[in-house]
């Protein structure tokens, strides 16, 4: 299954509202969501897996890549 990790600003209201639409649509198609690694004072960031379509529509701005570290 295709993964990505994701980091969101929290200062950018249009990129918190694109994900947060995207989680509202594919979320439950996701096989792993992990929790937010992020400071919620400036930025969410978060592992994600599940189809390549679901990940596909995120908004490539938010991507920073695909290898997770533990």
């Amino acid at each position: 299954m295709p993964r990505a990790n994701i980091i969101v600003v929290v200062d950018d209201p249009n990129e918190v509202a694109a994900v947060d639409a995207w989680f509202a649509r594919w979320r439950s198609a996701l096989n792993h969501v992990s929790e937010d690694y992020g400071w919620s004072c400036c930025m969410h960031i978060w592992q994600l897996e599940g189809p390549a379509e679901a990940l596909a529509e995120l908004p490539p701005s938010v991507v920073t890549g695909d290898e997770w570290t533990s």
